[in-house]
C-alpha cells in the first residue's frame, strides 16, 4: 500500500537522500581534519622559528657581552705587557711605577678581581686584586707553560678554584718578551665565573631555559642553571651530536634542535663560538616552553574538530535511526495491510519523532505541517504556527529565500542547501535545508516539504579552521596564503578595469631594539597596535598581511594610477609617527614603506614583491620613516650589490685583497715620513676594482668590519717587514670606516694586529672622518683614549668637510688634520679655497696639530702649500698609490734612509 501525500513524498526524500548526506558529510569532516592539520603544522613551525630566532639573539647578545669583557681585560693585559716591555728596554723595572700601573689598568676593568705580571721563573712579581690562594708562583700552570713555549697571543685557562670558600675564577694571560724576543713572563688576570652567571640572569629563555659555556674540548666552564653550588659542572664532558658536529667543524654559529646530555630536556639551541677566544657558548630553551602556546592550540583545535565531528556524527546517526525506523514501519504497514487512517496517523508519529525540523508549506508560504523538532529550532509551538506565514528569514535574505521557492514549487528538488534563518527571538542560525515540492494524486503541486538540521556549531568550527588557515594568529591578518589570493581577485578586477594595484612592502624602524630591550610580549603587542592602525588606514576592499617579524605586505586594488596610492602612503606615515601606548609604555616608532605597481613593475606576486622590497630598503638608506617607489634602477643596483656582496664575502678568504702604498711627504724635509695603506680588490673576473665600488658594499652589509681587520693585519705587517728588512721605521696610515665603529671592535682590531705583528704601536697612524666624532662620542673617546695610551697617533680624514668642533679636537687628542682633496684642488685659482686651507692650518698649528694635504697634482699647488707652513702633503705630483716592492724603490730613489 502507498503512503500518502505529502508523508510519502517525505519517506522517498529521506531514501535518496540520506547516502548523498553521508557522503558528504564524510568529506566535511576530512577537510576539517586536514585544514586542522595544516593550520596547527603551520603554527608548530612558527613557534620553532621563533624560538630558534630568539635564541639566536640571545646568543649573539650574549657573544657580543662575553667577547667585549674579554676584550677588556685584553686590553689591560696588552697595556700592562706594553708597559712591561718598555721598563725593561729601559733598563730594570721601576717597582713602584710599575705598581702604579697595574692598579691603574685593575680598576679600568670592572670585569677583572685580579691582575698581575710574573718574571720568567712564573713568580709573580706585581699583582693587585688576588683572590686568598692564588698561588705566588704559576710556573706550573698549563697557560704559563703554553706561553714560554711560544707567543700564542691571548690564553684563556681552564676554571680554578681559588680561596677557602672555593671561588671559581678563569684565568687569562699574554706573553711578555725581552727586547731580543726571549721570553720575560706572562701578564695575567682573572674573571669570576659569577660574572657570567650575572650576564645570565639577564636572558629570558623561559622557566627551562639553559647558558653554557664551555670550551673547545667540549668541556663545561659554567651551566647555569647548575646543580648544586658554581662550579659543580666544571670540566665535565658534554654535548649532543649536532653540537659536536658544529664544534668539530669550527662553525662560528649554529642552531639546533637536541636533548640536553646533562638533564634530559628538549631544547632549541643556539650555538656561538665567542668571537677572538677559545670559548664557546650555547643558549637553550625548552620546547616544552616555546610550545606551550602551540599546545593550548592544538587542545582548542581538538576541541572545536572534535565538536565538529561528533556533531556530524550525531546528526548522520539520527538521520539513519529515523530512516531506519520509517521502513521498518512502512514494511509492517504493508504487511499487515493496515489501513489508510492508521497509516496517516503513524506517519505523524514518525514525523513527530525526528530529530529534524519537518514542516510542509503550501502555495501561499503559510505553513501546514509543524513538528515538535521545527519547534526546538524556530520557537514556535505548533499551535501558533499553523495556518500562519513562517516568520524566519532575516532583513537582506528575503529575495534568496524567495528564489528557493520558486525552484522547489517549479519542482525542483533542493538538496543539503545551507541558509541562515532566524529564530523567534531574533537571534541567528545556519542550517543545512532539503526542500521538495508536495503532490497531491493527480500529481499537481500544491506546496512544499521542508527538512532542517541546525549546523550553528559545524560552521563555527569551521569558520576557527578557517582562521587557523588564513590568518596570522597575532594580530588576525590575513596570512601569505589568504593574501595571495587577495591579490589575485585584485589583479584579476584590475585586468578587466584597466586599473592599477600596488603592493606596499612595510617595515617596522628600530623595532628589534624595542623588542630585544623591553621583551617580546611588548614587540607582539606593538604589532597589534601597528595592525589596527594599518587597518584604519586602508579601505575595506584593500588587504593587509603580516609576513613574520615586523614585517607588513599592503595590497591597494582598484587604483587610477600609480599615485593614487600616495595618500594611503602619506597617511600610514603619519599614523606610525603617533606615540604608541603598549603595556604601560610609551613607544615612538616610524616606518619605511617599498611600492611596487601591478602591472607596470611585475606580472606576478613574488616579483613585485621583490621589487617592493628593494624600494623598502631604499627608503631605509633614505633616512628611514618614508617610503619609495620602485624604479629599474633599483634592480640594476641590486643585482651589482648581489655581485660584490657574494664576492667580498669568499674575497678574504681567497686573499683577493692587495694593499698599495702612497708616500705621505715631510714638506720641510722634502722626506717620506709615512705611507697610507689603501685597499684594492683583484677580482679573478671583473680584474682591480677600485675601492669607490666596493667600499658602499661592504659597508652596508657589514662586511667592512673583517676587511678592515683584514688592511690593519696587513698595514701593520708589512711595515714590520720592511722594518725587518733594514728600511727606517714610517708612520702607517689606516682608514677606519664608521661602520667598523658601530658593528665592529675597533680596539680589538687593533691590539690583535700589533699582537700578531709585532708591529710598534708609535708607528701606527689611525684615520678617522668627522662624522665618526659626532657619532657616540663618549664610547668613542674611551677607545681611542686607551689606544692613545699605548702611543697610537690618531688624524682627521677629509678634515673640513663634517661638522667637528674644536672641543672634539682637542678631547679626542688629535695629532693630525688631513686636509680634504676638494680644498686643495683649486688652491692656487680659487681664493676662497685658499682662505679655507690657510685658516685650517693656522688653527691646527695653534693647537699644536699637524696637517696633511692631499690631492697634491701639481709643483704650483705644492709651493702654495709650503707658503703657508703646510706641514706635509700626498698626491699624484709625488707618486700614486703602489705596491709593497714599488714603494721599496721609490724610498731609494728619492735617497731615503733605507735597506
Amino acid at each position: 500500500m502507498l503512503l500518502t501525500a505529502p508523508w510519502n513524498s517525505l519517506v522517498r526524500l529521506f531514501s535518496n537522500t540520506f547516502s548523498r548526506l553521508a557522503v558528504g558529510l564524510a568529506l566535511l569532516n576530512l577537510v576539517v581534519l586536514a585544514l586542522a592539520v595544516v593550520a596547527l603544522y603551520e603554527s608548530r613551525q612558527n613557534h620553532e622559528e621563533r624560538a630558534a630566532v630568539t635564541t639566536q639573539n640571545l646568543a649573539q647578545l650574549l657573544d657580543h657581552e662575553i667577547a667585549a669583557s674579554i676584550q677588556r681585560i685584553d686590553l689591560a693585559l696588552l697595556a700592562s705587557v706594553f708597559e712591561v716591555e718598555r721598563q725593561i728596554a729601559a733598563g730594570k723595572p721601576d717597582p713602584t711605577a710599575m705598581t702604579v700601573f697595574i692598579e691603574q689598568q685593575f680598576l679600568r676593568q670592572p670585569d677583572l678581581d685580579g691582575l698581575g705580571v710574573t718574571d720568567a721563573s712564573g713568580m709573580i712579581t706585581f699583582d693587585v686584586g688576588m683572590q686568598p690562594g692564588f698561588f705566588g708562583n704559576l710556573g706550573d700552570r698549563e697557560y704559563f707553560l703554553q706561553l714560554r713555549a711560544s707567543n700564542a697571543g691571548l690564553v684563556i685557562s681552564r676554571p680554578t678554584a681559588v680561596g677557602s670558600g672555593g671561588r671559581w675564577v678563569l684565568g687569562l694571560a699574554r706573553r711578555i718578551n725581552r727586547p731580543d724576543n726571549g721570553f720575560a713572563g706572562i701578564a695575567y688576570g682573572t674573571i669570576p665565573l659569577a660574572h657570567f652567571v650575572k650576564a645570565y640572569s639577564a636572558l629570558e629563555l623561559g622557566k627551562n631555559g639553559t647558558f653554557t659555556l664551555f670550551d673547545n674540548e667540549l668541556q663545561i666552564i659554567t651551566r647555569q642553571p647548575e646543580p648544586g653550588p658554581i662550579g659543580n659542572l666544571v670540566g665535565t664532558k658534554f654535548g649532543s651530536p649536532p653540537l659536536q658536529a658544529l664544534v668539530a667543524m669550527g662553525a662560528p654559529a649554529g642552531t639546533y634542535r637536541a636533548v640536553s646530555t646533562v638533564d634530559g630536556v628538549d631544547r632549541m639551541f643556539s650555538y656561538r663560538k665567542v668571537r677572538d677566544s677559545s670559548l664557546n657558548l650555547s643558549i637553550g630553551m625548552a620546547t616544552q616552553d616555546y610550545l606551550a602556546e602551540w599546545w593550548t592550540e592544538v587542545r582548542r583545535t581538538v576541541v572545536l574538530v572534535g565538536v565538529s565531528i561528533l556533531v556530524t556524527l550525531i546528526l548522520a546517526w539520527l538521520v539513519q535511526r529515523g530512516l531506519r525506523r520509517q521502513e521498518l514501519t512502512v514494511q509492517a504497514l504493508r504487511e499487515s495491510n493496515l489501513t489508510l487512517d492508521a497509516e496517516r496517523n503513524l506517519n505523524r508519529t514518525i514525523v513527530q519523532s525526528s530529530p529534524l525540523a519537518i514542516y510542509t508549506r503550501d502555495l501561499n508560504g503559510l505553513v501546514t505541517g509543524w513538528n515538535l523538532a521545527a519547534q526546538r529550532l524556530f520557537g514556535w509551538r505548533e499551535d501558533e504556527i499553523i495556518g500562519r506565514p513562517l516568520l524566519s528569514v532575516p532583513p537582506g535574505k528575503h529575495r534568496e529565500s524567495e528564489a528557493l521557492r520558486d525552484r522547489v514549487l517549479r519542482g525542483e528538488n533542493i538538496i543539503d542547501h545551507e541558509v541562515q534563518r532566524q529564530r523567534r527571538d531574533g537571534t541567528l542560525v545556519d542550517i543545512s535545508t532539503t526542500l521538495a515540492p508536495t503532490r497531491d494524486t493527480s500529481g499537481a503541486i500544491y506546496g512544499y516539504l521542508a527538512i532542517a538540521a541546525d549546523i550553528t556549531a559545524r560552521k563555527a568550527a569551521e569558520q576557527q579552521i578557517e582562521f587557523l588557515a588564513y590568518r596570522d594568529v597575532l594580530t588576525g591578518l590575513p596570512n601569505r596564503l589568504l593574501l595571495n589570493d587577495r591579490f589575485g581577485q585584485a589583479i584579476g578586477f584590475a585586468d578587466r578595469a584597466q586599473t592599477r594595484v600596488a603592493l606596499l612592502f612595510l617595515d617596522i624602524d628600530n623595532f628589534k631594539t624595542i623588542n630585544d630591550s623591553l621583551g617580546h610580549s611588548v614587540g607582539d603587542a606593538l604589532l597589534r597596535e601597528v595592525a589596527a592602525r594599518l587597518g584604519a588606514c586602508v579601505r575595506e576592499s584593500d588587504t593587509i598581511s603580516r609576513q613574520g617579524g615586523d614585517e607588513f605586505l599592503i595590497v591597494l586594488a582598484s587604483l587610477v594610477d600609480a599615485d593614487a596610492a600616495t595618500p594611503v602612503l602619506n597617511k600610514i606615515r603619519d599614523q606610525m609617527q603617533a606615540p604608541f601606548d603598549v603595556n604601560g609604555h610609551e613607544l615612538s616608532t616610524s616606518a619605511s614603506i617599498g611600492v611596487a605597481i601591478y602591472p607596470d613593475d611585475g606580472a606576478d606576486f613574488d616579483t613585485l614583491q621583490k621589487k617592493a622590497d628593494m624600494a623598502m630598503y631604499r627608503a631605509k638608506e633614505a633616512g628611514r620613516n618614508t617610503y619609495r617607489y620602485f624604479d629599474p634602477q633599483m634592480n640594476v643596483e641590486a643585482v651589482e650589490f648581489l655581485i660584490m656582496k657574494n664576492g667580498l664575502a669568499r674575497a678574504v678568504e681567497r686573499n683577493e685583497f692587495v694593499l698599495h702604498y702612497q708616500p705621505q711627504i715631510d714638506l720641510a724635509q722634502d722626506r717620506v715620513i709615512g705611507v697610507e695603506a689603501l685597499i684594492r680588490w683583484n677580482h679573478p673576473e671583473l680584474g682591480m676594482v677600485a675601492p669607490g665600488r666596493f667600499i658602499p658594499v661592504a659597508e652596508d652589509s657589514g662586511l667592512i668590519v673583517p676587511i678592515g681587520e683584514w688592511v690593519l693585519r696587513e698595514a701593520c705587517r708589512q711595515a714590520k717587514a720592511w722594518q725587518d728588512a733594514g728600511l727606517a721605521p714610517i708612520i702607517m696610515a689606516v682608514n677606519l670606516s664608521a661602520v667598523q665603529f658601530r658593528r665592529g671592535d675597533v680596539e680589538q682590531s687593533v691590539l690583535a694586529a700589533l699582537a700578531e705583528t709585532g708591529f710598534n704601536p708609535r708607528y701606527l697612524e689611525l684615520e678617522l672622518t668627522e662624522s665618526i666624532l659626532i657619532h657616540n662620542p663618549e664610547s668613542l673617546l674611551a677607545t681611542v683614549g686607551r689606544l692613545k695610551a699605548i702611543g697610537v697617533m690618531l688624524s682627521i680624514d677629509d678634515f673640513g668637510t663634517g661638522y667637528s668642533s674644536l672641543s672634539y679636537l682637542k678631547r679626542f687628542a688629535v695629532d693630525k688634520l688631513k686636509i680634504d682633496q676638494s680644498f686643495i684642488r683649486d688652491l692656487a685659482t680659487d681664493p676662497d679655497d685658499a682662505a679655507i686651507v690657510g685658516a685650517i692650518i693656522q688653527m691646527a698649528r695653534s693647537l699644536n696639530l699637524r696637517t696633511i694635504a692631499e690631492g697634491v697634482e701639481d709643483a704650483d699647488i705644492l709651493e702654495r702649500l709650503r707658503a703657508i707652513q703646510c706641514d706635509e702633503a700626498q698626491g699624484y705630483h709625488f707618486a700614486r698609490p703602489m705596491a709593497a716592492a714599488d714603494l721599496v724603490q721609490f724610498l731609494a730613489g728619492r735617497n731615503q734612509p733605507a735597506l
